[in-house]
């Protein structure tokens, strides 16, 4: 009997190996990706996107799409990027908030999470569909589509409310395995999130979307989102800045705010709005950790994934623009976000560790009855190597962002980057944005004149 238990289960781990060759069960997604970024390393531009090509149709495409999107946008292919992210927003699009916050699609996880959460589809993060929508909303402004790119703001803005209140109504579920190495893998998690409060509210998406809210007219709802970023950055000197100008600007609190932060200064008859948003890095992967346990006598260990960064922060950027020097500010530590959203999943994540793991206890158990010791020793070492942590993530995202904005005297102005001249044009009462993106070698510069 024991035998046809072997057998059973010797033939089961070989179809995972083949029909689970496009999923992360036995090979880590940062593994798979970090193929992407040699490519780009080293200007391989087009065999980076047909790498990531090849995941579009399987059980985690719409990882692979947002990465494309991303991969495209930074080699300045914005057809392909738009298409990219409306395929992943399509996927989005099938599950409602809940599910995408506490990983709760339990008619697609039922059959796989009691095996491994990497044959779980993978249906994104909250502050992964946030930046999605932010991120379009460049593609459609660089296309000079006003009115897709703020379809894509208030859809931003939407998805960062939605996300915090799906959130708090999921979190009614409680925690179930708790032990010391957990414990300390949680503390560990909350110190790499460092000053992040919650992965819904992002700084940075708020402050670009407040840019084109003002720009495109809407100073009401640009201050709205300026007042949401203060309240995660209260220190940070843009937004105090922002805060005053667009208060006096629709004459709301203004003497109070400049007694508070200091006056903003206000623009010039013959002068234009320039913004500077600059994105850094990239994420880091999410590491895996295991955590043993013994039951019954029987060995059980179970697979998390956890952050472990130790870089030092990003230095700010600093263009020369005429006779002014701009320094960018800090807006977001996109890794710390990312970590912060991992915390926050994981009162989900380990209670479907728990049902895996007495799953796993009670397949043991039934070897050990029918095929003995070698029957129960076959089915730990299939369930030792089926348990391996969840480590996907949308890795090509900025790992900080940071921004400046101020006013200059209308006219072409010409800078220097990475020693390369680009120009741009300020023109009186029109905003001028330009978006810089560096990282895997690539430096993708956008400039437009709203």
């Amino acid at each position: 009997m024991f035998q046809r238990l072997i057998q059973a289960t010797l033939i089961l781990l070989l179809s995972l190996l083949t029909g689970c060759a496009g999923s992360s069960l036995f090979v880590p997604y940062p593994s798979r990706i970090a193929t992407v970024h040699s490519q780009l390393i080293k200007g391989d531009d087009q065999a980076a996107l047909k790498t990531l090509s090849s995941g579009l149709s399987g059980a985690d495409s719409l990882l692979y799409a947002q990465e494309s999107g991303r991969v495209a946008a930074l080699l300045g292919d914005t057809d392909s990027s738009l298409k990219f992210y409306r395929l992943a927003m399509t996927d989005y699009n099938q599950y409602d908030w809940k599910a995408i916050v506490s990983l709760t699609d339990l008619s697609a996880q039922l059959g796989a999470a009691t095996l491994s959460d990497n044959l779980v589809p993978y249906r994104g993060q909250a502050f992964e569909r946030v930046m999605l929508h932010q991120q379009q909303s460049f593609n459609y402004l660089w296309q000079g589509d006003i009115e897709g790119a703020m379809v894509e703001v208030r859809r931003a803005d939407q998805a960062q409310e939605l996300a915090q209140q799906a959130y708090r109504s999921a979190l009614k579920s409680q925690r179930a395995l708790s032990n010391a190495a957990i414990d300390a893998e949680l503390t560990q998690l909350d110190r790499q999130a460092g000053n992040a409060p919650d992965s819904f509210i992002n700084p940075y998406v708020l402050f670009s979307n407040a840019v084109l809210y003002e720009a495109n007219g809407q100073a009401n709802d640009a201050l709205i989102d300026i007042r949401k970023a203060l309240q995660l950055l209260p220190e940070n000197r843009l937004l105090q800045q922002e805060m005053v100008r667009l208060s006096c600007q629709v004459r709301i609190d203004c003497a109070a705010l400049s007694q508070r932060f200091g006056d903003s200064p206000q623009p010039e008859p013959d002068s234009g709005r320039l913004v500077v948003l600059y994105e850094t890095g990239t994420l880091p992967p999410r590491q895996g950790i295991s955590v043993p346990f013994s039951w019954d006598g029987a060995y059980q260990q179970i697979a998390l994934p956890t952050y472990r960064d130790n870089r030092p922060e990003p230095a700010p950027l600093s263009l020369t623009l005429g006779e002014q020097t701009l320094q960018t500010q800090p807006l977001a530590n996109l890794d710390q976000m990312a970590a912060r959203s991992l915390r926050e999943q994981y009162p989900f994540i380990l209670v479907r560790q728990g049902i895996r793991l007495a799953t796993k206890h009670n397949t043991n158990q039934w070897a050990d009855r029918k095929g003995g010791e070698l029957g129960a020793f076959t089915m730990q070492v299939f369930n030792a190597l089926t348990e391996q942590a969840d480590r996907r993530s949308w890795l090509s995202l900025p790992r900080q962002a940071q921004a400046w904005a101020g006013y200059l005297t209308e006219g072409e102005y010409q800078f220097n980057l990475d020693g390369q001249a680009n120009t741009l044009t300020l023109a009186r009462g029109r905003t001028t944005l330009v978006w810089i993106a560096r990282q895997d070698g690539v430096r993708q510069i956008r400039t437009i004149l709203i």
